[in-house]
């Protein structure tokens, strides 16, 4: 019975070595990842398909300046710059009471005098 045992010892062994090596190897990518390279962060926001192998993309850079959305022309030869758009100060959304009375307002105006 002994025999038997040891002679599996080595396989063992070995499989306990490999699934050591996976862990360590899993566990050193996710503290890579959570630490970053300080490198810019990118994001794809949307992507497009406008073609068999054209598409349309929008990603968001954080780079060390201000964030930026680029809108980008994606072919398999090159891609192209569409749009870019800085992030850092958006104009407030207008209020839906707001749009429609001057909406209003320019209709009471257009309208001619009877």
């Amino acid at each position: 019975m002994n025999s038997a045992w040891t002679a599996w010892l080595p396989a063992l062994g070995l499989l306990a070595l490999l699934a050591l090596l996976a862990w360590g190897v899993q566990w050193l990518r996710r503290r890579q990842q959570a630490m970053g390279d300080g490198g810019p962060a990118l994001r794809v926001v949307a992507q497009l398909m406008v073609g068999p192998q054209q598409r349309v993309v929008v990603v968001e850079l954080q780079g060390p300046g201000t964030p930026v959305q680029l809108t980008l022309g994606v072919t398999p030869q090159h891609v192209r710059t569409l749009h870019v758009q800085p992030l850092g100060a958006r104009a407030p959304t207008p209020r839906y009471a707001d749009v429609a009375r001057t909406l209003a307002a320019d209709d009471a105006r257009r309208e001619p005098a009877a």
